[in-house]
């Protein structure tokens, strides 16, 4: 059975009504709940966060693949690193990445090779401290790449 649901058609119209936006938006999606919800926020927070977000090559972070730095922003995640998959040399975070967490170097998003995953843990470890600190804003984009030690 296919539901015809009809949703606000503007950003103002949600804000103005975000309850009647959230009964559209669960009579065409069931299940929507806050786990869902808490996910479309990552992903708004993360398209922002593009414009903050640096990239850095192998002569600089010795990691064969671009890794991708950012500050918070709006995001509800915790502190992570991104690195481009395919290709693997983009410089675009729309491309498609995977996100490795600061703290432990756990994968967060996507799928990562297993010595990509290695590199990008060395680098993370040696470069904690910077990475975390620009994470909170505490430093600009030019102390991170002076800060930065290659693996």
């Amino acid at each position: 059975m296919t539901a015809t649901v009809t949703i606000p058609s503007s950003a103002a119209e949600v804000v103005a009504d975000p309850a009647e936006f959230l009964r559209a938006l669960r009579a065409g999606v069931p299940d929507f709940d806050y786990r869902a919800a808490a996910a479309l926020a990552d992903a708004l927070a993360d398209e922002e966060l593009l414009a903050e977000m640096v990239s850095y090559r192998k002569d600089v972070t010795g990691v064969d693949n671009t890794v991708f730095i950012s500050p918070k922003g709006n995001a509800q995640h915790a502190a992570r690193i991104k690195l481009a998959i395919d290709p693997a040399g983009s410089i675009d975070p729309r491309s498609k990445t995977a996100s490795v967490a600061i703290a432990d170097g756990a994968v967060m998003a996507g799928e990562v090779p297993a010595a990509l995953l290695k590199a990008a843990q060395r680098f993370i470890d040696l470069n904690r401290a910077a990475l975390l600190d620009y994470w909170e804003y505490r430093i600009d984009t030019e102390e991170l790449r002076q800060r930065l030690v290659s693996i």
